[in-house]
């Protein structure tokens, strides 16, 4: 993970704010209201996203997730997170490791021309978090994706899969 000063990260934040304001002035511009306001809430769903992420107590992982976007990608992230935060600062690390990993591969087994997308739902629960995958766009290499799936860290099982080059989805619980 990168070392991030603070002008770098605000440096990010402000451009990444600038962009959504532009995109309400564009639409409030062409009279598209209804537009502006399916905006604004995706700004809001998305800023309470970040903050139940924040909630959870593991800054690594939370971090990771949050300036995804900040790098270029070969895929996009959306991510949610569902029910009442719990403490995870203990397996911090292990699920930046873990998530990590799976973003590398994936940077790795994507088409580089085409519209990747990976949206991922956490669960969270007070004995287990949930992690829901849904992978759209095509994958040269879906072997990677059993492999990594194989080989789980100790916590980790895999509830589901389905794997195929232009759509997976993958459910995988972490006991806490």
């Amino acid at each position: 993970m990168r070392n991030r000063g603070t002008l770098d990260v605000l440096r990010h934040s402000r451009h990444d704010w600038l962009n959504r304001i532009q995109l309400i002035k564009a639409n409030l511009s062409l009279g598209r209201l209804e537009r502006v306001n399916n905006l604004i809430e995706e700004i809001v769903l998305e800023a309470n996203h970040e903050s139940n992420l924040t909630n959870l107590h593991a800054p690594t992982f939370a971090e990771c997730l949050i300036t995804f976007h900040w790098e270029p990608r070969l895929f996009s992230l959306e991510y949610e997170i569902i029910g009442e935060p719990v403490n995870l600062s203990k397996v911090d690390k292990k699920l930046y490791k873990w998530i990590s990993s799976l973003f590398t591969d994936l940077e790795n087994a994507v088409n580089k021309k085409a519209d990747n997308h990976l949206f991922l739902s956490l669960n969270i629960e007070e004995t287990e978090v949930r992690f829901f995958f849904d992978i759209n766009g095509i994958l040269e290499d879906t072997d990677f994706l059993t492999e990594w799936l194989q080989q789980q860290p100790d916590g980790f099982s895999v509830n589901e899969k389905t794997i195929t080059a232009e759509h997976s989805t993958i459910q995988v619980s972490f006991k806490l």
